[in-house]
C-alpha cells in the first residue's frame, strides 16, 4: 500500500515537472523573437533576422522533442465519447469557429490584457518576430503542452464524465493562466479561447483540431492589428 502510495506520488511528481520542463524549454525558444523585437540587445537588422532564425529552429525542435516523446499519438481515448461521422466534425469545428469568432468580437469591448498588450507593442517594434511565433508555434507549442500532454500523462484514458470535466477545468485554467494571472474581465476572452480549444480537442478527437483553430484565431488577432496600423 505504502509501496503504491510512493509510485504514484513519484508519477505525479515525474509528469507534472515534464510538463514545467516543456514549458520552460517553449519559453527558452520564445527569446530569440523577443530579442528580435525588443531591439535592446539585437539591433541591427541581420541580428535580428538571425534572432528570427534561432527562434525558428528552436521552435521546430521543441516542437519535433513533444511529438517524438508520444509518437504523435495525440488522440484522446474517451470511451463514452460518440464516433462522429466526417459531416458532424464539420459542423462542430464551424460552430466552435464561430464562437471564437464571436469572442474576439466581443473582446473588442472589454480591457485589453497585458498579454494583448505585450502582443501589439511587439508588433509595433518587429512585425514577424511577432507574426511567426503568435501565429505559428505559439499555437501549435501551446495545444501540444495544455492539451496534449496534459491529457497523455494525467487522462491517458477518460471513462467517466467526472474525469472529462476535472481535465477540461485543469486545461482550461493552465491555458488561462499562462496569458495572465489575474481572474478579472481582461481574461474573459481567453477563458472563451481556453473552453473552445479544449472542445475542440476532446469531441473531435485530435490535436490537428484545436491547433488549426488556435493559429485561425491568432491570425484574424495579427491581421486586425494590420489593419488598425
Amino acid at each position: 500500500m505504502v509501496l503504491n502510495v510512493k509510485n504514484k506520488i513519484n508519477y505525479y511528481v515525474t509528469n507534472i515537472g515534464f510538463i514545467i520542463w516543456a514549458f520552460f524549454l517553449y519559453q527558452l525558444s520564445s527569446i530569440p523573437f523577443i530579442l528580435a523585437t525588443t531591439g535592446r540587445i539585437v539591433k541591427s537588422e541581420w541580428e535580428k533576422n538571425v534572432a528570427i532564425v534561432v527562434g525558428i529552429i528552436l521552435s521546430i525542435l521543441l516542437i519535433r522533442y513533444l511529438w517524438k516523446e508520444f509518437d504523435g499519438d495525440f488522440q484522446p481515448e474517451i470511451t463514452f465519447m460518440k464516433d462522429w461521422k466526417k459531416s458532424q466534425k464539420v459542423w462542430i469545428y464551424l460552430i466552435l469557429l464561430i464562437l471564437l469568432i464571436g469572442g474576439g468580437y466581443l473582446a473588442g469591448f472589454l480591457p485589453s490584457s497585458n498579454n494583448q498588450a505585450g502582443i501589439e507593442e511587439m508588433f509595433q517594434g518587429n512585425k514577424w518576430s511577432t507574426i511567426i511565433p503568435v501565429v505559428v508555434f505559439g499555437p501549435i507549442i501551446e495545444e501540444l503542452i495544455f492539451r496534449g500532454l496534459l491529457q497523455k500523462l494525467f487522462f491517458k484514458r477518460i471513462t467517466t464524465k467526472l474525469q472529462l470535466l476535472l481535465y477540461l477545468i485543469i486545461s482550461i485554467v493552465l491555458f488561462v493562466g499562462i496569458h495572465g494571472p489575474a481572474m478579472n474581465l481582461e481574461m474573459v476572452p481567453y477563458i472563451l479561447m481556453g473552453v473552445v480549444f479544449s472542445l475542440a480537442y476532446v469531441l473531435l478527437g485530435d490535436i490537428k483540431y484545436n491547433i488549426s483553430l488556435h493559429i485561425i484565431n491568432n491570425a484574424i488577432g495579427i491581421l486586425s492589428l494590420f489593419l488598425l496600423n
